[in-house]
């Protein structure tokens, strides 16, 4: 469900609301910071924090590990996308859609899905064209 429109066989559901809550409230500073152009809802916020996560503070890291590991988190975003550390996709995706990068993902490292990550959480700012490149990639890693 990553909501660029994407396809994605996710499992329909997103970290729990206690999780949910406990990441907003541990993380507000990160969340204004970071990702205050973030729509809210369908794990972008946790999305949006993984793909920085080298930037989040040390008090949001234990609310963000604990939504990052959690099952549901895992079955969003696949092993097999998680490893696309500089594969012939990872490296198409980034020219096609090196604009969004540049506007919504500026600093966010590539590789373990932080990108797909990133591009997930500005959903709605990122062009058709890198929508239908990170749909392609996807197709091709299933």
């Amino acid at each position: 469900m990553l909501a660029l429109g994407l396809a994605l066989p996710i499992a329909t559901g997103t970290p729990s609301l206690l999780q949910a809550s406990e990441l907003m409230t541990a993380c507000s500073a990160d969340i204004a910071s970071l990702c205050k152009d973030v729509k809210e809802g369908r794990g972008r916020i946790s999305a949006c924090l993984y793909a920085r996560e080298n930037k989040v503070s040390s008090a949001c890291k234990p609310a963000l590990a604990k939504i990052t590991t959690d099952s549901m988190f895992e079955r969003m975003i696949p092993d097999s996308i998680r490893n696309l550390n500089d594969t012939p996709y990872e490296a198409e995706l980034r020219k096609s859609c090196a604009t969004d990068i540049k506007a919504h993902c500026s600093g966010v490292s590539p590789g373990e899905d932080r990108l797909l990550a990133c591009l997930y959480a500005s959903n709605e700012k990122v062009s058709k064209s890198c929508r239908d490149e990170a749909k392609t990639v996807l197709e091709k890693i299933r």
